[in-house]
């Protein structure tokens, strides 16, 4: 599987509130992963996961960790050279 070469944070968005059992207008790029939107480790590591799958990346454990709110994921992507458009 190759690597996209853009991605839309929407889709991004919509995958996370499925996983974390929220509406995809509570998962702002500063929402806390634990904290405001209440996921456990089970529910990152499957949104971590799910993005690896679909994306054809994969995160080191250093990204995956310090992966704590929806912008850090988007930084993440756009770091390994992933475009994130609306």
């Amino acid at each position: 599987m190759t690597q996209p070469d853009a991605v839309s944070a929407t889709a991004l968005r919509d995958l996370a509130a499925e996983i974390f059992e929220v509406h995809p207008d509570d998962i702002t790029e500063g929402a806390a992963f634990y904290e405001d939107l209440g996921i456990d480790s089970v529910q990152k590591v499957e949104f971590v996961v799910r993005i690896e799958r679909q994306l054809g990346v994969r995160l080191t454990d250093e990204e995956a960790a310090g992966l704590q709110d929806f912008g850090d994921t988007l930084a993440v992507l756009r770091n390994r050279g992933i475009s994130v458009g609306p």
